[in-house]
């Protein structure tokens, strides 16, 4: 069957998406036969991070294939395609394809995992293990980023747990366990609603002739958008059914309310990964006490997770329900950026590791604050500046997730040479430790948007299209920036400033390793910050088309 016109598969017919899933994998198949024939732990390091230069390939040529400006038929094309019917019984199809929102994550994926696997090279207990697992997290987050039928993404977005789950559960801190067990219980639990209601869902496109739980049709029902074989956009669709079902007779006639509560279903999944308060408290414990690697991941690209879900399932599916609702959640994201904010000043003569672990929560709360933006009632808003704010929300991940990343490196290597990760005990470390110095400062401000590195293009972005639709949420979204460049630059000052603890005098500065695995991440920081297109022009066009459903009073 030929594909639509939103549909493109790739131009030389080889499976690129797939290779990008299978070649991590393929990694764990190496590292099982490293086992069997006993080779050396180092050995297996540096040949796995070798290894993972292979997915970096496969994206880069992906990305070089990709026309960022194509658009059919009312939105971004999805390219690379590859689609072959799976489960015929329920019409489950194996379906990849990459667009403008989910290309810039997936290189973000393919250039962290090698950065975790380098800031691993310290493990000794079980290391096959857990170079192993970090080869599965890639393998399912790239997954998960690259799926479009609705089976298959349900699988990523699970199995990525696994992996993560041992991370902190066997290489974690004293409190791995409780931690652990905290991120796992609150992820399923948010799991449930958002699995249930895509039954629903399928039986509801049963009910119209032609059950299907493919993503990209889902969205383009939920935006009045044609699909073949249904007449009627997705909230009628859905209301046919549960009228069908005689619930409209007991809770009332109003389509709005059902998609409302398939708005909320989705939103709570997709909260509680991107840690949107208040489903935030698992975060600070998982990014604690996760091993460096696990904290390199989980904030660099699984918080990504969720906004990525919200831009590719909740605006679209439920776009009425999101209109009606922009106030809320940018009244929850606004909330996540202040107590984010002032969670980690509350720890700037504590736990360094926490004290990133909030300016995450705060980060992604200026995440959360586009994606409300974008859907808000028009007030004076364009779709050009609903544009922007999903733009922003596509660099904030990306510069998020590069400069996070780096920091968690280093408190890492920091706790490698002191054995504490207390901030109150160090002081005056610039004299023994300046490349460190100089290094962590970089990754430093560019987590607090200093102007000229990447992080300030995504705020940027994202305050100039979010004032158009929510000015006040926007103007009091200022307190976090303010608060959490105080709360970093305090942490600074209380590791490297002052008088030097003569406890540290003998602290060796960054090894080699450690500055070859920062370059890159310093490198990509100044680069975007200075010039942020190649990011930006990926999510564009396809940004631009989705924005367009909310020019109209969809509620």
């Amino acid at each position: 069957m030929p594909l639509p016109a939103y549909l493109m598969a790739a131009p030389d017919g080889v499976p690129w998406l797939t290779l990008l899933v299978l070649a991590p994998l393929a990694g764990v198949l190496l590292v099982g036969l490293a086992a069997l024939l006993r080779l050396d732990d180092r050995l297996v390091k540096i040949g796995v991070t070798a290894w993972m230069l292979v997915p970096i390939g496969l994206a880069l040529a992906v990305w070089a294939g990709f026309d960022a400006r194509s658009t059919a038929d009312g939105q971004g094309v999805i390219q690379f395609v590859e689609r072959v019917p799976w489960v015929q019984a329920i019409r489950v199809d194996y379906f990849l394809g990459v667009d403008g929102l989910s290309l810039p994550l997936v290189l973000l994926t393919v250039v962290m995992a090698p950065i975790a696997a380098l800031a691993s090279f310290n493990v000794s207990t079980n290391a096959r293990v857990h170079f192993a697992l970090l080869l599965l997290l890639e393998a399912a987050m790239l997954g998960y980023f690259l799926a479009l039928d609705f089976f298959f993404f349900f699988i990523f977005w699970e199995f990525s747990l696994v992996p993560a789950f041992f991370l902190i559960q066997v290489w974690g801190r004293e409190n791995r366990r409780y931690a652990a067990f905290k991120f796992f219980i609150y992820t399923m639990a948010g799991s449930v609603g958002m699995l249930l209601l895509f039954q629903v869902f399928y039986l509801s496109t049963r009910f119209a002739g032609q059950p299907t739980f493919d993503l990209i049709a889902y969205g383009r029902l939920g935006q009045g958008l044609p699909v073949a074989g249904f007449q009627g956009d997705l909230q009628q669709i859905l209301f046919a059914y549960i009228d069908h079902l005689g619930v409209a007779d007991v809770l009332g006639r109003f389509p709005l309310l059902y998609t409302s509560i398939a708005f909320w279903a989705i939103f709570v999944a997709f909260a509680i990964k991107l840690a949107v308060w208040p489903f935030h408290t698992w975060l600070p414990d998982a990014y604690g006490e996760a091993p460096t690697s696990g904290s390199i991941m989980l904030s660099a690209v699984m918080s990504k997770m969720g906004a990525y879900g919200m831009l590719r399932i909740l605006l679209p599916f439920t776009p009425q329900a999101a209109q009606y609702f922009a106030p809320v959640i940018g009244a929850l994201a606004l909330i996540g950026i202040v107590a984010g904010a002032f969670g980690a000043l509350s720890y700037s003569n504590g736990d360094i590791k926490r004290l990133i672990g909030y300016t995450s929560i705060n980060h992604m709360g200026y995440v959360m604050l586009a994606i409300a933006a974008a859907a808000a009632l028009p007030g004076g808003a364009t779709q050009e500046s609903r544009t922007i704010a999903v733009n922003g929300a596509v660099m904030q991940m990306v510069a998020h997730g590069l400069s996070t990343g780096g920091l968690f490196l280093l408190a890492g290597a920091l706790y490698e040479r002191a054995k504490t990760y207390d901030l109150s005990q160090f002081g005056g470390l610039r004299v023994t430790m300046p490349t460190f110095a100089g290094v962590m400062g970089v990754a430093m401000f560019a987590n607090l948007g200093l102007p000229g590195l990447a992080g300030f293009v995504g705020e940027f972005f994202i305050f100039r299209g979010a004032w158009a639709t929510l000015p006040l949420f926007t103007l009091l979204a200022t307190i976090g920036l303010v608060i959490t460049a105080l709360a970093l630059l305090v942490m600074f000052q209380r590791i490297f400033l002052g008088p030097l603890n003569q406890r540290w005098k003998a602290l060796p500065d960054l090894n080699p390793l450690e500055f070859w695995t920062m370059a890159p991440l310093l490198a990509l920081l100044l680069a975007l910050g200075l010039y942020p297109a190649p990011i930006m022009e990926l999510a564009n066009a396809t940004a631009s088309q989705m924005v367009s459903v909310f020019m109209n009073v969809l509620s």
